[in-house]
C-alpha cells in the first residue's frame, strides 16, 4: 500500500513538470511561424494563434491600424499571401523577449531575384495560454512594391 501511495505522489508531482515541457516558448512559437511562411503553410502559421488573435500595421500617420480580426481572417490572410508570394522566404535576424511580448526582426524576400531582404519588426504579446493575441507590424511601406 506504501509503494501505491508513493507511485502516486511522484505521478502527481511529475505531471506539471511535464505539462510544462509541452507547452511552446514565445520563441519556438516566433520560429514556427517563420518556418511556415518559409514552407508555405498556413495552417501552421495560424497553429501559433488565439482565436481572437489581431494583427495591426503601421501606418503612415504613426498610428497602427487594426488589418486582420480573427483565427480565420489570420488564415485567409496567410493563405492569400503565400498563393500570391509562392516564392516567399524569411530568416529570423532577431528576437527579443519582454514580459508577455516577443520582438522579432526579420528579413523577408517575396522572390529570389532580390539579392536584399527587407525588414519586418512584429511585437507579439501572448495571451496566458502561450499563444499569440496581438501582433504589431512595422515594414517598409513600399515593400510590396519591391517584388521585381
Amino acid at each position: 500500500m506504501k509503494r501505491i501511495h508513493f507511485f502516486v505522489l511522484v505521478i502527481t508531482m511529475l505531471l506539471p513538470i511535464l505539462s510544462n515541457a509541452q507547452e511552446r516558448s514565445k520563441q519556438d512559437r516566433a520560429r514556427s511561424i517563420v518556418s511556415a511562411v518559409n514552407r508555405k503553410d498556413a495552417k501552421m502559421y495560424v497553429d501559433n494563434f488565439s482565436e481572437n488573435v489581431k494583427v495591426y500595421m503601421y501606418g503612415e500617420d504613426g498610428s497602427f491600424v487594426l488589418k486582420v480580426d480573427g483565427i480565420e481572417a489570420l488564415y485567409n490572410n496567410r493563405a492569400e499571401h503565400l498563393k500570391n508570394h509562392p516564392e516567399v522566404r524569411n530568416e529570423i535576424q532577431h528576437l527579443a523577449e519582454i514580459d508577455n511580448r516577443l520582438i522579432m526582426h526579420d528579413k523577408v524576400w517575396l522572390t529570389p531575384d532580390r539579392k536584399e531582404g527587407s525588414s519586418v519588426v512584429e511585437i507579439f504579446t501572448f495571451d496566458e495560454e502561450g499563444k499569440i493575441e496581438r501582433v504589431d507590424v512595422i515594414q517598409q511601406k513600399n515593400l510590396f512594391s519591391q517584388e521585381k
